[in-house]
């Protein structure tokens, strides 16, 4: 009698705990959670802070706190397997010894033994070099280098299958990825953008620094093997079923600062103090255009108004505007803009790497660099700079250069940088 109470209790207990997450299992799924009440999850030890081990031997990080989650969702057991490197716990995945790995990135190779859920985080991929290196654009760049990856890690398949003039050194950890490249063993690393700015603040790797941004993204997922489709299924539904607060508090709390946009609006004069308030009241109009599309013409010719109004504005003060892409690596600038370059063209654009090539001075290019990484590194501050250019005129200007952050993604990751730049007269 009382098991059959215990029973009823359980049954009753798992209905109410997955009815009150909005979560829509059909039987064949309840049945299967019903028969697996504790599923197996393999974890990279070393991956702080998407997943680690902390130095009393616990699961920390943005997946175990989605992994907790979806224990109260689902109402099961995770078993976490935490002693293993990433080889092994790939290798005891391919072997059916775990059921799921929490935080990989869907690849390939991967796609052979895997099935995937949506990608519940994402991060650039990026290229570090040594700080006297320069713009790289891309991994087609490091073409005949040599060039440090984590083993078994997103970097190391795709430039193994993709790139094969290009010589890899493989390692355990990012940090002798990292060590590699400052002695000179290496010409670069590629990794994940958060993990390569955290280990260069907290390691103090002062010779190193992100040269480039790379195509690809680390779109991170949960794995499981590829025949178990239902499992797959459970999980997605699970992770759909998270509410977004939680979601947000859970990435805030691992990323507190280092992509909120703090703008300081004290730029190169009270012109362009002004342009950026006009450039907010663009921003709000945006979002009121996707609240209220009735009003779209109405708003549209205010923000014309406005434009032509900065546009002219900037002409009279003499200061050039320019817009950086960081996804394309185009810079557009406007006619005084051009004009500072020793160019007629009433808007320009160029790339990145041909402004820093053709334009910078080369005696000033490693402060540049080092000011833009500085920046990048902490964009609670604006970007700023004096330096030389070889104006296309053939004389030597020195300007001063003023940016910060003007649009993020909506993985709160930095695409545009909107700044101005004047004449210093000497």
């Amino acid at each position: 009698m009382n098991k059959l109470i215990n029973f009823i209790f359980y049954i009753f207990f798992t209905t109410y705990a997955l009815a009150n997450t909005n979560i829509q299992l059909n039987e064949e799924e309840r049945q299967w959670l019903d028969k697996n009440p504790t599923i197996t999850v393999g974890i990279d030890k070393n991956f702080a802070p998407f997943e680690f081990t902390d130095e009393n031997d616990e699961f920390k990080g943005i997946s175990a706190d989605y992994i907790q989650e979806l224990e109260k969702i689902l109402h099961v057991k995770f078993n976490i397997i935490k002693t293993k490197t990433w080889s092994e716990i790939i290798q005891m995945t391919k072997e059916n010894h775990i059921d799921i790995l929490s935080c990989i990135v869907p690849t390939q190779q991967r796609e052979e033994y895997l099935t995937f859920t949506k990608s519940y985080l994402s991060f650039p991929m990026v290229i570090v070099t040594n700080k006297t290196t320069g713009f790289i654009n891309g991994i087609k760049d490091l073409s005949g280098k040599t060039v440090a990856v984590i083993e078994g890690y997103t970097p190391h398949e795709i430039i193994e299958n993709h790139y094969k003039d290009i010589h890899l050194v493989k390692t355990e950890n990012i940090t002798q990825a990292l060590e590699l490249v400052a002695s000179g063993k290496t010409f670069a690393h590629v990794g994940n953008l958060s993990r390569v700015a955290y280990l260069l603040k907290e390691k103090g790797f002062q010779n190193l620094s992100i040269s480039g941004i790379t195509k690809y993204k680390y779109e991170f997922a949960m794995g499981v093997k590829k025949e178990n489709t239902l499992l797959k299924n459970i999980l997605q539904k699970g992770l759909n079923a998270i509410p977004q607060k939680t979601k947000d508090d859970i990435y805030y709390k691992w990323f507190p600062t280092s992509y909120k946009q703090v703008p300081d609006y004290t730029l190169v004069s009270e012109i362009a103090i002004f342009s950026l308030v006009i450039i907010l009241i663009f921003i709000l109009w945006m979002i009121k255009l996707k609240k209220e599309i009735r009003k779209r013409v109405i708003i549209e010719k205010q923000l014309n108004k406005n434009v032509l109004w900065l546009s002219n504005s900037l002409k009279k003060a003499n200061i050039g505007a320019w817009t950086w892409d960081l996804r394309t690596g185009i810079i557009t600038g406007n006619s005084v803009y051009a004009s500072i370059l020793g160019l007629n063209d009433e808007e320009i654009k160029i790339s990145a790497k041909e402004f820093q090539k053709n334009f910078i001075h080369k005696d000033d290019l490693h402060m540049v660099l080092e000011e833009l990484e500085s920046y990048f590194a902490n964009i609670d501050k604006s970007c700023s700079a004096e330096f030389r250019i070889h104006a296309r005129d053939g004389k030597l200007k020195k300007i001063e250069s003023r940016g910060e952050i003007f649009q993020f993604d909506a993985y709160n990751n930095p695409t545009v940088l909107f700044g101005f730049i004047k004449e210093i007269k000497v």
